[in-house]
C-alpha cells in the first residue's frame, strides 16, 4: 500500500474520497438523493440556477453501485498510468480541467439541441447528472500522448469505440460527458507532451486487423447495450427493438386476437410472445454472436471473415430499412431526431463496408483446404435435420399451437424459425405455441442450427495452414550439422515441430503453431547471413497467416537482437566448463561422495546409444522411467524437455549407471551440440533413477558425463535449463516476470523446477538465463495457453484434476 501511494497518491486519494464520499452521503447503492444530485450534478439548468459549481461537484459521485465501481476502475486505469508517468499535479489539473469541460459541453449541447430542432431527446432537457469518470477519460487521451504508436492507437480506438458506442445507443447525459471530454484531454497532451513523429506510427497488417475487429465487434454489443440499458436515449437506441421485449401472457394473446377489431393488436403480441423465453432470447442474440466471431475470423486476418462480414452488413442494412419501415407512424420524418434515428442505423453498416473495403488487402488468410467444405457439409446436414425435427416435432404436436395447424403452415413458418424475433416484425403468424413441448420445439430448434454455426465458425479460424512435409526434418537435420547451434539447438528435430526455411533455403526455424501462436523450439538455425534475415521473415510469414510469433528458450544475443518486443525469462541454463575441470575442494564434496559410492556399490556410467544398449538394458530403463511417471501420477511434460521417444534419436547419446548384477540404476541422455559440424558440447535432457538406487546417482553420471567428455577435449556440458526458475538478480523485475515466479512456486511441490536448479547448483556452473520474446503483450493470454499445450499436449480431464489436487493439498500441507 505504501508503494502504491508513493507512485500514484492522487489516484488513491481520488479513489478513496470518492467511495467516502458515497458512504457519507448514503449515496452507494442508488447514488445521491433527489435532493442532494440538485445542488452538485451538473444539467442544461444548472448554470441558470446558479449552480456554477456543478462541473467539479458532480465528480465526487457516481449515479449507482455500478457507476461507482466502474469509475474506479476508469480511475485507478487511466489516472494510475498518468501519474506515473506525468506526475501527480499534472494529472490532477487534466483531471479536473477535463472533467469540467466535459459536463459543461453536455450540457450545452443538450440545451442547444432544444433549440436547433431537437436532434437530441427532450427529456434530457431537465436532467441531473453525477459522474467522476469523464475526467479520467480526459486523462487517458492526454497520456497516450506518452505511449508507443501501437499502444497509443489500441488506447485511443478502445476508449472511442467505448464512448461514441455509449453516446449513440445509450445516448445520456453522462456519456455524452464522457465523449467530449476526449477534446480536452487531447489538446492537453499535446500541450504537455508536444506531438513529436515516432517510428512506426503506421499500423502494421497485425495492428490492422485488430483494429477493424475491435470495431465489428462494438458494432455488434451496441444494440445489446441499448437492451440492457433501461432508458436508452442515443439516435441508435431504436436498434433495441430487435431485442428481447415484453413477455406476454398467451391467454392474453388469446383474448385480443378474439377481438376482430385489434388484428395490429394481436399481430404485435404476436411478435411478443415469439421473442418471449430464453430460446427466443438467445436467438434474438444471433446477429450479435455472428459479428463477434466474425470479429474474431477478422482479428486473425481470415478473407472468409472478411467475405462474411460484408454480406452480413449488406443483410442488415436491407433489414434494418424493412423494420425501420415498420414502426413510424407518418410518411416521413417530420424532426431532426426522427431523421437521425432513422438514417444514423442505416449508415453504421455503410460506414463498416466502407472500412472493410478500404483495408481489403490485409485480410488475405485462407483456411486449410477442404475446411470449408466441411463446415458447409456441417451446416447443410444441421439445418436439414432441424427442418426435419421441426416439422414432424410440430405435426406430432399441433394440439399444442393456438389453433391447429396443417403441414403447409408449418412448413410456411419452418423459414421463420431460424431467423432473430426481432427482424420478424412484418411477419403475420398463424402458428403460435402455447403448450410447453410445442413453445420449446418453437424457440429451441433455431438455437441449435446457430449455436452449431456459430461454434462451427469459430473452429474454422483457429485451423491453421501449415505445410507439413516428411524431407522438412531432414533438411533441418542437414543445417543443424552444418552450421550447428545452440545448446538447445538438438530439440528442432523432435516430432511436434513444423519448420519454415528462408527463402534461400540457408536457415530454419523450427515452431508449432497453438491457439494461433507460432511457438519456436529455440533460435533460427544455419548460415550467419540467413540466421540473422530470418527473424523478420519469419515474423512476416506469421502476419501473413494470421499468427502471433513467438521466440521461446533463446538466449541474450537473439533478446538483444529484438529490442523493440517484450520478453521475460522463462528458465535458467546452468552450463559447466569442463577445460581444467577438477573435484577438488569442499564445494565438490557432494560430488566426490557420490564418485566414492558408486564405487563401492559396483556401479560404473556405460557410455551407449538407446539403440544399441542391449534388450535387458532398455527393458530395465522403459521399466523405472515408467514408475517414475506412476510416482508422480501426472502427465510426462513435453515440447522442451525429452522423453524415451527422444532417446531413439541415433545422434542422442545416453549414460547409464549400472552395477555388477547388469541392475540399471540411472540413466541420462545428452544432446549434441556442433559447431561447423564438428560437436563440441553435450546438452544433459533425460534424466530417471531408480526408487532403490543408492543417494548420489545422479551426481555420479553427470560427474562421470563431465569427465569422459573434459578428456575428450569438449568445451562445456549443459545442464539443460530448468523451466519456470531463475536466481535472483539486482534489476528491476516486470510484473509479468512476478507472476511467472508465482507459477514457479506454485508448480514447484509437483514438478520441482526450483529444486532442479539448486541440484544442478552442486556442479558450480555458469548460469545463463533463457528467455521468451514476443512482439504484442495483448497476445500473453494466447501465448500462456499455447504454452501450456505444447508442454501438456496430451493431458486429461483426469490428470489435470489430479494435478489440481495435489497442487491444493501440498499448498494447504504447507
Amino acid at each position: 500500500m505504501k508503494a502504491l501511494l508513493r507512485r500514484a497518491p492522487f489516484t488513491v486519494a481520488l479513489v478513496v474520497a470518492l467511495w467516502t464520499v458515497a458512504l457519507v452521503t448514503h449515496s452507494l447503492s442508488h447514488g445521491p438523493s433527489d435532493e442532494l444530485i440538485d445542488k452538485v450534478g451538473f444539467g442544461p439548468d444548472q448554470f441558470g440556477l446558479g449552480h456554477w459549481w456543478s462541473p467539479v461537484s458532480s465528480l465526487f459521485w457516481a449515479g449507482s453501485l455500478s457507476g461507482y465501481i466502474w469509475a474506479t476502475v476508469l480511475v485507478a486505469w487511466l489516472c494510475g498510468l498518468a501519474e506515473q508517468r506525468i506526475g501527480s499535479i499534472r494529472t490532477a489539473l487534466i483531471f479536473f480541467a477535463t472533467h469540467a469541460i466535459g459536463s459543461s459541453l453536455a450540457a450545452g449541447m443538450i440545451a442547444l439541441s432544444m433549440r436547433t430542432g431537437e436532434w437530441w431527446p427532450i427529456g434530457l432537457l431537465s436532467a441531473v447528472e453525477v459522474d467522476p469518470a469523464a475526467g479520467a477519460i480526459g486523462v487517458g487521451f492526454a497520456v497516450s500522448f506518452h505511449l508507443t504508436p501501437t499502444w497509443r492507437r489500441r488506447l485511443r480506438v478502445v476508449l472511442s469505440l467505448a464512448l461514441v458506442m455509449c453516446a449513440l445507443y445509450v445516448g445520456s447525459m453522462v456519456d455524452l460527458a464522457r465523449l467530449f471530454a476526449v477534446l480536452p484531454g487531447l489538446a492537453a497532451g499535446a500541450v504537455v507532451f508536444g506531438r513529436k513523429p515516432m517510428a512506426g506510427e503506421n499500423p502494421s497488417r497485425v495492428e490492422t486487423r485488430l483494429l477493424v475487429a475491435l470495431v465489428v465487434a462494438a458494432s455488434a454489443v451496441g444494440p445489446l447495450i441499448a437492451t440492457v440499458t433501461q432508458t436508452a436515449n442515443g439516435p441508435l437506441s431504436v436498434l433495441q427493438s430487435l431485442f428481447v421485449g415484453d413477455q406476454p401472457d398467451p391467454a392474453d394473446l388469446e383474448y385480443v386476437c378474439g377481438d376482430p377489431s385489434a388484428v395490429l393488436d394481436c399481430q404485435h403480441l404476436r411478435v411478443l410472445l415469439r421473442m418471449s423465453g430464453v430460446g427466443s432470447a438467445i436467438l434474438s442474440i444471433v446477429p450479435v454472436l455472428l459479428l463477434l466471431v466474425l470479429a474474431e475470423g477478422l482479428r486473425r486476418g481470415r478473407k472468409f471473415a472478411w467475405w462474411v462480414t460484408a454480406g452480413l452488413n449488406i443483410t442488415l442494412t436491407w433489414l434494418g430499412v424493412l423494420l425501420l419501415m415498420s414502426y413510424p407512424d407518418d410518411v416521413l420524418p417530420t424532426t431532426t431526431q426522427d431523421w437521425i434515428q432513422l438514417l444514423v442505423p442505416l449508415a453504421q453498416p455503410l460506414v463498416l463496408m466502407i472500412l472493410l473495403l478500404a483495408t481489403r488487402k490485409k485480410f488475405e488468410v485462407s483456411a486449410p483446404p477442404g475446411t470449408y467444405r466441411r463446415f458447409a457439409v456441417i451446416t447443410l446436414g444441421t439445418v436439414v435435420a432441424c427442418a426435419v425435427i421441426y416439422t414432424a416435432g410440430a405435426w406430432l404436436l399441433r394440439g399444442q399451437f393456438e389453433s391447429e395447424p396443417g403441414l403447409r403452415a408449418i412448413l410456411t413458418d419452418l423459414p421463420t424459425r431460424f431467423a432473430p424475433p426481432g427482424y420478424l416484425g412484418l411477419v403475420d403468424f398463424a402458428v403460435v405455441p402455447v403448450g410447453w413441448p410445442a413453445m420449446l420445439l418453437h424457440q429451441w430448434i433455431g438455437v441449435v442450427f446457430w449455436l452449431v454455426v456459430i461454434i462451427g465458425g469459430l473452429v474454422t479460424f483457429r485451423k491453421a495452414i501449415v505445410e507439413r512435409r516428411a524431407a522438412d526434418r531432414s533438411r533441418a537435420r542437414e543445417l543443424l550439422a552444418e552450421y550447428g547451434g545452440t545448446s538447445m539447438s538438438h530439440m528442432i528435430t523432435w516430432r511436434g515441430n513444423d519448420y519454415w526455411f528462408t527463402p534461400d533455403g540457408k536457415a530454419v526455424v523450427a515452431y508449432r503453431v497453438l491457439s494461433t501462436v507460432a511457438l519456436t523450439t529455440g533460435e533460427p538455425i544455419g548460415a550467419p547471413d540467413s540466421k540473422n534475415k530470418a527473424i523478420q521473415q519469419f515474423t512476416r510469414f506469421c502476419a501473413t497467416n494470421g499468427w502471433t510469433p513467438c521466440f521461446y528458450s533463446v538466449g541474450e544475443t537473439l533478446r538483444t537482437e529484438l529490442s523493440s518486443w517484450s520478453s521475460v525469462q522463462v528458465a535458467e541454463e546452468t552450463v559447466l566448463a569442463l577445460p581444467g575441470l577438477e573435484f577438488r575442494g569442499k564445494k565438490w564434496q557432494d560430488v566426490r561422495t557420490a564418485m566414492n559410492k558408486a564405487g563401492n556399490f559396483g556401479v560404473t556410467a556405460q557410455w551407449t546409444g538407446y539403440r544399441d544398449a542391449p534388450p535387458w538394458m532398455t527393458r530395465q530403463i522403459e521399466e523405472l522411467s515408467d514408475a517414475w511417471l506412476a510416482d508422480k501420477g501426472l502427465p510426462e511434460m513435453g515440447f522442451t524437455l525429452g522423453s524415451l521417444e527422444e532417446l531413439a534419436d541415433d545422434d542422442v547419446r545416453c549414460l547409464v549407471a549400472v552395477d555388477e548384477d547388469r541392475q540399471v540404476h540411472g540413466v541420462t541422455s545428452w544432446l549434441p551440440v556442433r559447431e561447423d559440424g564438428e560437436i563440441v558440447a553435450w546438452t544433459l535432457d533425460f534424466m530417471r533413477r531408480r526408487n532403490t538406487a543408492f543417494t548420489g546417482v545422479m551426481e555420479f553420471l553427470i560427474a562421470s558425463m563431465a569427465i569422459r567428455c573434459r578428456d575428450e577435449g569438449v568445451r562445456y556440458i549443459s545442464l539443460s535449463g530448468a523451466p519456470l526458475a531463475r536466481r535472483k538478480r539486482d534489476e528491476p523485475v516486470t510484473l509479468l516476470q512476478r507472476v511467472l515466479d508465482v507459477v514457479g512456486r506454485t508448480l514447484e511441490p509437483v514438478y520441482g523446477f526450483r529444486s532442479l536448479l539448486a541440484f544442478k547448483a552442486k556442479f558450480q556452473p555458469q548460469y545463463r538465463p533463457l528467455y521468451m520474446s514476443y512482439p504484442d503483450a495483448s497476445a500473453l493470454p494466447s501465448i500462456g495457453n499455447a504454452i501450456t499445450k505444447a508442454y501438456l499436449p496430451r493431458i486429461t480431464l483426469r490428470q489435470a484434476g489430479r494435478l489440481a489436487g495435489k497442487l491444493i493439498n501440498r499448498r494447504y500441507a504447507r
